[in-house]
C-alpha cells in the first residue's frame, strides 16, 4: 500500500499557464480604506439597477475614488478601462462577508478580482478587448469586453471556463448577475463579550433574585469569577441547568432553580428562589419539600441538548462548538453557552464525520456521509459511495457539488497542510485513504489503493493530521484496531502498523487518534472499542501501559504546562492523565448516569482561560473544567449510580417511606420527612432493579424487588433480605416486567407480569407459587399487573396490549375487556371504593374508563407524549399526574378531564413517579429522586 502516493496532483494542460498563479487567490488590486457610497463621487458611469444591488450585497465604494485614465492589457491589444468598470473595480466588501451564486452550487464569487487575459482564453476569429473583472470557485472567469462597457453603464458580463476554448455566449448584464448573487457571512453573531464583574477583588451579586432575572448571557460570564462558597453554591445552582434557562421564561427559570437548588442541598437558597415575585404570575401548585440523590458536580459546567459528531474551534477569538446532530449543524458560544447557528444540511445521506477549519477568513464544514451497511460490507458495484461535502458553517449552506469517490461510508474526515495547500483527507468503509483540494474540490494524488476493497473489519473510522519531522502526516485507526501512519507528501507508510500481540485486544475498534509532541517526542494516541494507547509514530512500538479500562474516548490537552490525556469512559466517567508519567491526575468526574445516553465522543477546548472537556453523548453534550477544584463546595446527599426505574411507597411505624429501584442494580428506601436513607442500600441484583413495591409481611412492613429473573423481600428498617422468589422456575421463560402486591387467602401476594404473556402469584411468606391461575391474554408482554377492588370483588386490570382486562384472580375470570385504538402505552388505577378507574395513556393522551360498567367517563389531551402517570383518590377527588418529554408535571381531575393547578417544569425527564393519597408527589429523574407537596 506504500507504494501508491496520494501526494498533490500536478498541474497540467494550457489553461492552468493562463490562470492566475493561484487559482482562487483574487487577482492584484488596489484597495481604499473607506467604505461608503457619499455625494460627490462619480458613480453616475453605472446604472442605478448597478448601484442599488451593489448596496444590497453590502458593497461600498471609497470616498476618494474618482476614475483615471487607465489603460490595460488585453487580446486585442492595450485597451483603455471605461469608467463604469473602474468603479466596479474600485468595490469593497466586508471583511466577514463572502458573495456566492444563488443556486443549487452556491460557488464563491470573487468581485473584484482583476486580471489581463491571455489571447486564446476564448474561442473567436476576431480577439476583443477582453478583461478579467472576477471569478468563481467554479473554475470560471467573469470577462467583460471592454469596448463594449465604454458607453453602457450595465455591460455585459461573460462567464468562461478557465481552461479556455470555449465560446463567449450572449453574457448577462452586470445588474443581472448581481441580482442573482447573496452576501455570504463568515461572521458568528455572538450575544456578548465576556462578562466584566466590575472593579477588581469585587464579589459579583448572585443572590435568589438575580439568578431569578438576570440574562443568562450576562450572568454565565460573571459566575467565572465568584469566590466565596455562597456564592459558589448559587454558581453551581445556575450552572446545572442553565442551558434550559436561556429559553425559558421566568416562572420556568424559578421553578427549575428551586429544584437544583433543592438537588445540590441548598434548602436555604431553595426556598429564596421560590419565593422571588414574578409580575402576574399565578401561584404555584407544587412546593419541592426536599431532593437527593443526584449525582451532581462543580465541575460540570454547562450541558447543551445536543449530541452527534463534534469539534471544537475559535472563531472571532471565541471558542466555540460544532456539532452535527442528524443533519443540523449547531454551533455554541462555549463563553455564555448561547447557540449562534442551527442550520439544516441538505444532503441525500445521513453524516457521519465532521471536520472544521478556516479557509481565507471564512469558516467551512467539511462532512463525511454514510451508505447503508450492506454496501458498505459488500459493495454497490460502485452505486453507494459516502460523499465528502463542504458547508458554510455560519448558515450551512453548501460550497460546490459534493465529493465523490468512496465505495461505502465515508466514515471519518480532516483538514491538513500540504505544501501550503489546505487539503480535505477522508477515509471509510472501502478503506482507502482520499485528498482532495479545500476549496475546489478536485481530487488530489492517488488515493491509498488502486483496487479497494470494501471490508467492514478493515474500515477507516479515525483520522488525525499532523507533523513529524517538519513533513505533513495523517494517522488513520481502523474498524480491527490497527493504526497506520502516512506521509501526506509521498502517500506512503511511515514505519510498522500500530497494533499490539495483546490477546485480550480482539477487533478492537479505534473510534478516535490524535497527533502530539509529548516530552518533545512526537506521539500517537488512539482510543475506542480498547483502553487507550500511545505509539512511536515511526518505529510503531507501544509507549508504556494502555489507560483506560476498554471502552473510553481520548482527547488530548495541556494543563499548567502539563500534556494530559482525557478519557472519557462510555458510562459516563471522565479522568485526566498526566501524558508522561500515566498516572492519574485529581478525582474522575461523572456525566451521564443516563442508560441511554453513553458517551461516544471528548473533545477539548481553552473557555475564558480554563481548560474543559466536551464530553458529547447522543443525546447531550456536557462541558467539563478539568482544572478546577476537585473539592466540591456542597452537594446532595448521594444515591444510586444510574437512573431510578421505578419508585412506590409504604408505611412503617415511624412514618412513611420511598423505595426506589435503578439501573445500577440497587434498591434504595428513603424516609418521606426528609429524604434520608432509612437503611443500607438493598444489593444484590442482576443488573438493574427494574421494579419495586411495598407491602406487609409478618405484620411488618416489607419492601419487594424484581430484577427480571427473581423476587427479593427485604426489612425496609434494616435492609436486611428475608425471602427471595425464583420466578422462573424450570425455565418457564417468565421473565418479570413489573411486580404488584395485594393479599390472597389472607396471605401477602406478589403479581408479577412477564415477558411471556402471563400474570402469575406467589407468596411472599414462604416464595411458592400462590396457587391463582395465571392471567393470560393476546399481547407478547404483560408490562402491568394492578389490583384493585371492582362492585366489592377483588381484580385485577392487566395491560394487554390494546386492551385493558379486568380479570379474577381466583378463577382467571375476565370480567370486562376495555378496548382502545391502539396500543396502551401506561396504566395505573384509582383503587376508590366509591367509583374505581381504569387511567390509560396512548401517546399524548389519557383516557378515563369505568372498569365495572366500560364507560368511557372522559379523555384528556396532555400536549405531551406522556412518559409516567400516577393517580389516587385526595379528599374524595380521583387525581392522575403526568409527565412527558418537555419534562412537565401535570395534574388532571380524572372525572372533569381538567387541569388542577400550575404546570410545572422540572430539570430533567422523570423516569418514574408516585402519586401518595397525602397529596405529595415523588418524582424521580435520572439518579436522584425529589418529593414535592401540593400548596
Amino acid at each position: 500500500m506504500s507504494q501508491n502516493p496520494i501526494g498533490r496532483r500536478k498541474c497540467t494542460g494550457s489553461g492552468c499557464r493562463r490562470r492566475p498563479a493561484s487559482w482562487l487567490e483574487p487577482c492584484p488590486l488596489q484597495k481604499a480604506a473607506a467604505l461608503s457610497i457619499v455625494p460627490g463621487v462619480p458613480t453616475d458611469a453605472l446604472g442605478q439597477d448597478v448601484l442599488a444591488r451593489i448596496a444590497r450585497l453590502n458593497g461600498r465604494i471609497p470616498e476618494e475614488f474618482r476614475p483615471r485614465d487607465r489603460v490595460v492589457r488585453t487580446p486585442a491589444g492595450e485597451h483603455p478601462v471605461p469608467p463604469a468598470v473602474q468603479v466596479v473595480l474600485a468595490v469593497v466588501w466586508p471583511s466577514w462577508q463572502r458573495l456566492a451564486t444563488d443556486d443549487e452550487f452556491g460557488w464563491e464569487v470573487h468581485l473584484p478580482a482583476e486580471c489581463e487575459v491571455e489571447a486564446g482564453l476564448v474561442a473567436e476569429e476576431i480577439p476583443r478587448a477582453w478583461y478579467a473583472i472576477g471569478h468563481d470557485d467554479g473554475q470560471w472567469y467573469l470577462l467583460v469586453d471592454l469596448a463594449e462597457a465604454e458607453a453602457d453603464g450595465d455591460f455585459r458580463v461573460h462567464r468562461v471556463d478557465h481552461e479556455g476554448g470555449d465560446r463567449v455566449g450572449a453574457g448577462r448584464r452586470l445588474s443581472t448577475l448581481l441580482g442573482e448573487l447573496r452576501p455570504l457571512s463568515a461572521h458568528l453573531d455572538f450575544p456578548h463579550a465576556d462578562a466584566d464583574p466590575g472593579v477588581p477583588g469585587d464579589e459579583p451579586v448572585v443572590d435568589a433574585h438575580t439568578l431569578v432575572h438576570a440574562d443568562p448571557n450576562d450572568l454565565l460570564p460573571l459566575l467565572d469569577h465568584v469566590t466565596s462558597v455562597e456564592t459558589r453554591l448559587a454558581a453551581d445552582v445556575y450552572r446545572t441547568s442553565a442551558d434550559r434557562h436561556r429559553a425559558a421564561g421566568l416562572v420556568t427559570r424559578r421553578q427549575l432553580l428551586t429544584m437544583d437548588a433543592a438537588r445540590w442541598g441548598a434548602n436555604d437558597l431553595a426556598r429564596a428562589i421560590a419565593a422571588v415575585p414574578i409580575p402576574d404570575a399565578p401561584a404555584e401548585t407544587w412546593t419541592v419539600e426536599w431532593a437527593c440523590g443526584a449525582r451532581l458536580d462543580s465541575r460540570v459546567r454547562a450541558r447543551f441538548d445536543v449530541g452527534g459528531s463534534q469539534v471544537t474551534a475559535v472563531v472571532q477569538d471565541r471558542p466555540v462548538l460544532v456539532t452535527l446532530s442528524g443533519a443540523t449543524l449547531h454551533v455554541h458560544d462555549l463563553a455564555t453557552g448561547a447557540a449562534v447557528v442551527e442550520a439544516e444540511l441538505k444532503s441525500t445521506q445521513e453524516f457521519q464525520a465532521l471536520a472544521v477549519t478556516e479557509s481565507d477568513g471564512r469558516w467551512i464544514v467539511v462532512t463525511g456521509a454514510e451508505c447503508t451497511g450492506w454496501c458498505d460490507r459488500n459493495g454497490c458495484g460502485g452505486r453507494c459511495g459516502g460523499l465528502v461535502q463542504r458547508w458554510n458553517l455560519t448558515d450551512g449552506t453548501a460550497i460546490g457539488d459534493p465529493l465523490t469517490g468512496h465505495l461505502g461510508s465515508t466514515k471519518a474526515v480532516a483538514v491538513a497542510r500540504v505544501a501550503g495547500e489546505q487539503v480535505i483527507v477522508s477515509g471509510g468503509g472501502d478503506r482507502v485513504l482520499r485528498m482532495w483540494d479545500l476549496r475546489t474540490g478536485a481530487p488530489l494524488g492517488t488515493p491509498t489503493a488502486e483496487r479497494p476493497e470494501i471490508d467492514e473489519p478493515g474500515a477507516i473510522t479515525a483520522i488525525a493530521v499532523g507533523e513529524a519531522a517538519g513533513r505533513p502526516i495523517a494517522v488513520t485507526g481502523a474498524q480491527d484496531g490497527t493504526g497506520l501512519v502516512w506521509d501526506l507528501e509521498s502517500g506512503g507508510t511511515l514505519g510498522p502498523a500500530l497494533t499490539t500481540d495483546d490477546p485480550d485486544r480482539v477487533d478492537a475498534w479505534i473510534s478516535s487518534a490524535a497527533i502530539a509532541s509529548i516530552d518533545g517526542r512526537p506521539t500517537v494516541v488512539t482510543s475506542g472499542d480498547d483502553e487507550v494507547r500511545l505509539w512511536d509514530p515511526q518505529t510503531g512500538e507501544q509507549l508504556g501501559d494502555a489507560l483506560g479500562d476498554g471502552c473510553v474516548k481520548s482527547a488530548l490537552a495541556e494543563i499548567d504546562g502539563r500534556s494530559v490525556i482525557v478519557t472519557a469512559h462510555s458510562g459516563g466517567v471522565v479522568s485526566v492523565w498526566d501524558a508522561s508519567d500515566r498516572h492519574a491526575v485529581g478525582r474522575p468526574v461523572s456525566v451521564s448516569a443516563d442508560s441511554r445516553g453513553f458517551v461516544d465522543r471528548v473533545t477539548t477546548a481553552v473557555v475564558s482561560g480554563r481548560v474543559v472537556a466536551l464530553v458529547g453523548t447522543h443525546r447531550h453534550t456536557f462541558v467539563v473544567d478539568l482544572g478546577a477544584d476537585s473539592t466540591p463546595v456542597a452537594g446532595p446527599r448521594r444515591g444510586h449510580d444510574r437512573e431510578i426505574l421505578d419508585v412506590a411507597a409504604g408505611e412503617t411505624d415511624s412514618g412513611a417511606y420511598l423505595v426506589t429501584g435503578g439501573g445500577d442494580g440497587s434498591a434504595r428506601v428513603w424516609d418521606l420527612a426528609d429524604g434520608t436513607e432509612l437503611c443500607p442500600p438493598l444489593i444484590g441484583h442482576l443488573i438493574r432493579v427494574d421494579s419495586v413495591a411495598t407491602t406487609i409481611l409478618d405484620d411488618r412492613p416489607a419492601v419487594v424487588t424484581s430484577d427480571g429473573a427473581r423476587l427479593r423481600v427485604w426489612d425496609p428498617s434494616t435492609g436486611e433480605l428475608t425471602r427471595t422468589v425464583r420466578v422462573n422456575r424450570r425455565g418457564s421463560g417468565h421473565r418479570v416486567l413489573n411486580v404488584s402486591t395485594t393479599e390472597h387467602n389472607g396471605r401477602p401476594v406478589a403479581l408479577t407480569a412477564g415477558n411471556d404473556g402471563r400474570v402469575l402469584g406467589w407468596n411472599l411468606d414462604d416464595g411458592t407459587p400462590a396457587g391463582l391461575p395465571p392471567l393470560t391474554g393476546h399481547a407478547e408482554y404483560i408490562r402491568a399487573a394492578l389490583p384493585m377492588t371492582v362492585g366489592g370483588r377483588r381484580v385485577v386490570a392487566v395491560d394487554d396490549g390494546a386492551t385493558v382486562r379486568i380479570q379474577d384472580p381466583e378463577s382467571g375470570e375476565t370480567t370486562r375487556s376495555l378496548r382502545y385504538e391502539h396500543k396502551v402505552e401506561h396504566l395505573t388505577v384509582i383503587a376508590s371504593p366509591v367509583r374505581p378507574l381504569v387511567i390509560t395513556a396512548l401517546h399524548n393522551t389519557l383516557h378515563v374508563r369505568d372498569p365495572e360498567t366500560g364507560e368511557h367517563v372522559g379523555s384528556v389531551d396532555t400536549g405531551d407524549r406522556v412518559r409516567a402517570i400516577s393517580a389516587t383518590e385526595i379528599d374524595g377527588h380521583p387525581l392522575v399526574v403526568t409527565t412527558g418529554d418537555r419534562r412537565t408535571i401535570r395534574l388532571w381531575n380524572a372525572t372533569t378531564c381538567r387541569q388542577v393547578g400550575t404546570t410545572l417544569t422540572v430539570p430533567e425527564e422523570i423516569g418514574a413517579l408516585a402519586l401518595l393519597p397525602d397529596g405529595r408527589l415523588a418524582i424521580a429523574f435520572g439518579p436522584g429522586i425529589a418529593l414535592l407537596s401540593m400548596r
